[in-house]
């Protein structure tokens, strides 16, 4: 009880001791590997926390915590968008007019399709691991990375725009 009281305290807390250093936060590859790196590094080891004095403990805490929540930010955007394409795809919806311009990306988007709920630290380790076997892109937008990882990962499986426009088969 009391660890989950001093979970529960820390939950609430660091986001204010953390949210002072924004100019911190990660832009690249580096900063990713490194805050996901910390939400990894302390599932795989129940005593990576204990070995933290005070302020360290908070720092990477404060970075699992905000890997936590940028991954969740990313896997509801993939989501929102693959189910925008999905349905443009069975309803045979184009872009039209000044929008026509912006259909020529919608084949090429770089989305990832993962299951349903795909737990946050299944989406870290993944994230981590593709990070680790390719340092030579640690200097990208973080954003970019994470996806590339989650779409290697998680590939889609959509029609395209040729497959789209044909009518869908209605059996009898």
């Amino acid at each position: 009880m009391r660890t989950l009281a001093l979970l529960i305290f820390l939950c609430v807390l660091t986001p204010f001791l953390y949210g002072q250093k924004k100019s911190s936060l990660p832009k690249d590859g580096n900063g990713l590997l490194d805050y996901c790196g910390a939400l990894v590094d302390s599932e795989d080891n129940p005593s990576y926390f204990t070995s933290l004095n005070g302020d360290r403990f908070a720092e990477k805490f404060g970075q699992l915590d905000w890997c936590a929540g940028y991954l969740d930010a990313i896997q509801d955007t993939l989501v929102h968008i693959h189910v925008n394409l999905t349905l443009m795809s069975m309803t045979h919806v184009t872009l039209e007019g000044p929008d026509k311009e912006r259909a020529i990306w919608l084949d090429t988007l770089p989305i990832a399709c993962g299951p349903d709920e795909v737990p946050i630290l299944q989406l870290a380790r993944v994230v981590v691991k593709w990070l680790r076997e390719h340092p030579e892109r640690l200097h990208e937008p973080k954003g970019v990375l994470a996806i590339e990882a989650l779409r290697d990962a998680f590939p889609c499986q959509h029609a395209s725009p040729k497959e789209a426009a044909k009518p869908p088969t209605v059996k009898p």
